[in-house]
């Protein structure tokens, strides 16, 4: 099985007397028949409010489904690491409609969200992404609410 590794190492060197880069990689990829699976890091963006954290955050994810041939719409899986004092109402409200400017129905992915004490650095909220890209395109279809006994 092929694996690609995007980035590794990709902060940089390490003040260790024994490591000399981190020991991790952007993201992973591995492909499968039929679809490609890229599980991206944790990534963050210190700079600005919550809004726009999140907002730069998965436009480097966009970047880095490109370099894989895919999109947005080929993620899968979301988790959402948020600073406990921004994850009131109104932040999830302002996390949610971030992102509607990037996800599509119905292609939603599974996502998780989750209130953390801290983050690195002045980090508000982390993100990671699991993606599945098809070879070919995707047959989505949709299980509404109001078709299944809840």
């Amino acid at each position: 099985m092929k694996k690609i590794a995007l980035l590794p190492g990709l902060l940089g060197e390490l003040d260790s007397d024994s490591a000399d880069e981190p020991q991790m990689s952007y993201a992973v990829a591995t492909e499968h028949g039929g679809y490609q699976r890229v599980v991206f890091s944790g990534n963050t963006h210190e700079e600005g409010a919550l809004r726009e954290q999140a907002r730069t955050v998965l436009e480097y994810f966009e970047e880095g489904l490109a370099a894989f041939g895919g999109g947005i719409n080929d993620v899968v899986e979301s988790r959402w690491y948020v600073r406990e004092d921004e994850l009131s109402r109104e932040g999830q409200v302002a996390l949610h409609e971030v992102r509607s400017e990037f996800f599509e129905r119905p292609h939603y992915p599974a996502s998780t969200m989750i209130g953390v004490s801290s983050l690195l650095g002045d980090a508000l909220v982390e993100i990671e992404l699991i993606a599945e890209i098809p070879d070919d395109e995707w047959d989505v279809e949709t299980i509404d609410p109001e078709d299944v006994d809840i």
